[in-house]
């Protein structure tokens, strides 16, 4: 099969769970014989003009085209987020030399929902796998501005004001005009490029009335959607999107496993994280539950992650931490092929992000090294993360009850061995491929005996 991945991003130059389940799927595919060919964004913010033409190139075996943009030169770029005809027509004339028999999109959030569009135009069937909540947040976490949890059931001002929440224009109508007339009022702003294209309204005053006909429209035309969590599927189900929806649980390389080090022997505790280092992935509450409460004798935290993408939160966690006796470690960025040496640095992995992740493939990462997981009890996570059976919960954002939670493990050891116990083998990328290479073939099928 000829096989065409579309992601928002591709490594090296994003490494986050889209990208790294993209190049497992490329990967595999083409281990097994396939013809695959990845299109992803390159850089957004950067160049002279929109377009920045692409670059072909070969990563890890792997071909891959990037595309060019800066977003911010776009004719109407609150609208090309999610409807770019630029790339629609690109991919409609490249998609005519590059026979594809399928296209899998996992990442819409760079290139805009338009790539489903030119491949249905050429009759090509189409997988969409859903890695987040993009297709019905503007603000991808369904998290409000204000750090509360979104259902997803929104009116169109809703989403105007949590996406403007923080701006000048907003704070400005709140002061002088009453709610009616400052909704009338930016949601006129959104349907006006002329005006929304401008610096402080870029980005954030979008045509969200526009913005869900469109997504809407071009969920329809997808053959076949897959989720990784039951709690994505119902959330989006939850939300009004009425096509099927089908549960397949994310497969992993686990290569590395066969040379994981063993963990080191310590009289210390290891607490780990490893991820973003940014608000909604709550490190906050994991460095705050451990400076409140945690002797440097009794534990060690170590945090993996890019201290320079943030430093204005970057300078918060070192205000909690300034002045107090604990032991943590800021280790930053490594590359995947360590991971297996990383996870042999602690004993205990700590997820306490603020958002409705679906299923963090860290998680997954963790229980293939036996390392049970500390996490948060929201979305996807409390899907897997078992409390009392191969990790513990506490509650979103609450650094105290982590804290208790934290102290806990330091005061009785052992339950870290009965958390390991617990711990089911982690399913393979190949299992998760062999699943997708019947739908595709099935799709195939079908769409040439419609033909």
């Amino acid at each position: 099969m000829n096989i065409l991945l579309i992601s928002g991003f591709f490594p090296p130059e994003h490494i986050a769970g889209s990208e790294r389940r993209t190049l497992s799927y490329a990967q595999e595919l083409k281990r097994r014989g396939h013809h695959v060919q990845v299109l992803c964004a390159g850089r957004l913010d950067e160049g002279s003009a929109y377009w920045n033409g692409f670059i072909d190139e070969i990563y890890q075996d792997i071909s891959v085209r990037r595309i060019y943009l800066n977003w911010t030169l776009a004719l109407d770029p609150n609208q090309y987020l999610y409807r770019n005809p630029i790339i629609e027509e690109f991919l409609l004339l490249w998609l005519k030399d590059w026979k594809s028999d399928i296209v899998h999109v996992i990442s819409c959030y760079s290139l805009s929902a338009s790539v489903i569009h030119a491949v249905k135009k050429l009759g090509i069937p189409i997988v969409l796998t859903l890695t987040d909540f993009w297709f019905i947040c503007p603000r991808i976490s369904l998290m409000h501005a204000d750090g509360s949890m979104c259902s997803g059931l929104t009116t169109n001002w809703d989403c105007i004001r949590c996406l403007m929440w923080e701006t000048k224009a907003y704070r400005w109508t709140q002061r002088i005009l009453k709610e009616k007339l400052s909704a009338s009022l930016l949601t006129w702003v959104s349907k006006n490029p002329s005006i929304n294209r401008r610096r402080g309204f870029r980005g954030m005053s979008i045509d969200i009335d526009s913005r869900k006909k469109y997504l809407s429209e071009t969920l329809r035309l997808v053959n076949y959607i897959i989720a990784p969590s039951k709690c994505l599927r119902d959330t989006y189900e939850d939300a009004g999107i009425t096509q099927p929806i089908h549960l397949i649980y994310s497969g992993h390389d686990l290569e590395w496993v066969k040379h994981i080090p063993e963990k080191k022997s310590t009289t210390q505790i290891r607490f780990g994280y490893i991820g973003q280092i940014t608000p909604t992935k709550g490190v906050h509450t994991l460095v705050k539950a451990f400076a409140d409460n945690i002797s440097a004798d009794s534990a060690k935290l170590i945090i993996f992650g890019n201290f320079n993408k943030d430093p204005e939160y970057t300078n918060q966690l070192n205000e909690i931490i300034k002045r107090r006796d604990i032991n943590i470690q800021f280790l930053g960025e490594f590359h995947h092929n360590r991971i297996g040496e990383v996870f042999s640095e602690f004993d205990i992995l700590v997820i306490p992000s603020l958002w409705r992740e679906n299923n963090p493939r860290v998680i997954q990462e963790a229980f293939a090294s036996k390392t049970p997981v500390i996490a948060s009890d929201v979305g996807g996570i409390s899907e897997f993360v078992q409390h009392e059976i191969n990790g513990l919960l506490f509650e979103r954002g609450n650094s105290e009850d982590l804290s208790l939670i934290l102290r806990r493990i330091i005061d009785n050891p052992e339950l870290i061995k009965k958390l390991k116990s617990g711990i089911l083998k982690v399913k393979d990328i190949d299992e998760e491929v062999d699943e997708l290479e019947l739908i595709y073939l099935k799709l195939i099928s079908n769409t040439k005996y419609l033909n």
